[in-house]
């Protein structure tokens, strides 16, 4: 339809077609927010019910990494590593910072472990100097025990906190809809109630040959701009 076409319909007839429309979604919406509000308010519970889970876990394996971590700075205190060859001084650092590592699973860490204790034992290191060896092999075990658990309530949290503000969005924005179209139709009912005066102010200019709002717009924009210095 052109705007020639358009301003050929009566107001009235264009006035009903959107007051109908927004009629049809204000009677639609409210159902649908109904559902999506009780499925928003769900995985809300399951939300804080997975992060609290998380949160229950997190401190322990914090503090399990940082007592299993506690071999590493005793190795490097007490084993004096001036006397290795140059590729195993490379190795043992390399191993302490595998070893320091929480990316650095269960199984590894005791590999990584008895392999540094392995070297430091060619030099008359011996593991009983060692005070945090049973410490952090104990640490690195409990570990085991909860890392999985642990695992799969930040995945778990991750998945209901994502499908939560999912959820919350969609909310927000057929709620933000309904009032839109609410508001719309009150409008709408109002001018066909009083008159379509006021909007047939600039339709009625162009009509008669006279410029559009938008043109005017622009004309006065274009006279401002010349104004400046």
């Amino acid at each position: 339809m052109t705007p020639e076409d358009l301003l050929r319909v009566e107001p009235e007839v264009l006035a009903k077609l959107i007051l109908h429309k927004r009629e049809r979604i204000s009677q639609s919406l409210p159902k649908i927010i109904e559902s999506l509000g009780e499925e928003k308010h769900t995985a809300e519970k399951l939300a804080r019910k997975s992060r609290a889970k998380k949160e229950d876990l997190e401190p322990k394996v914090s503090n399990l990494y940082n007592e299993r971590v506690k071999v590493v700075a005793e190795l490097n205190d007490k084993f004096d590593t001036s006397k290795f060859e140059n590729d195993e001084k490379d190795r043992f650092e390399q191993i302490s910072e595998n070893l320091k590592s929480n990316q650095t699973s269960v199984d590894n860490f005791n590999k990584f472990l008895s392999e540094i204790i392995e070297l430091c034992s060619k030099y008359d290191g011996k593991i009983e100097q060692l005070n945090s060896y049973k410490s952090s092999m104990k640490a690195n075990e409990a570990l085991s025990e909860i890392i999985g658990d642990f695992e799969n309530a930040k995945n778990r949290w991750n998945e209901n906190e994502s499908n939560r503000r999912r959820l919350e969005s969609k909310f927000t924005k057929l709620s933000t809809n309904l009032r839109d179209s609410n508001t719309s139709k009150d409008y709408w009912q109002e001018r066909l109630n009083s008159g379509f005066e006021e909007l047939l102010i600039d339709a009625n200019r162009v009509a008669d040959g006279g410029l559009s709002s938008r043109q005017l717009s622009r004309n006065n924009k274009g006279k401002n701009n010349s104004r400046r210095p």
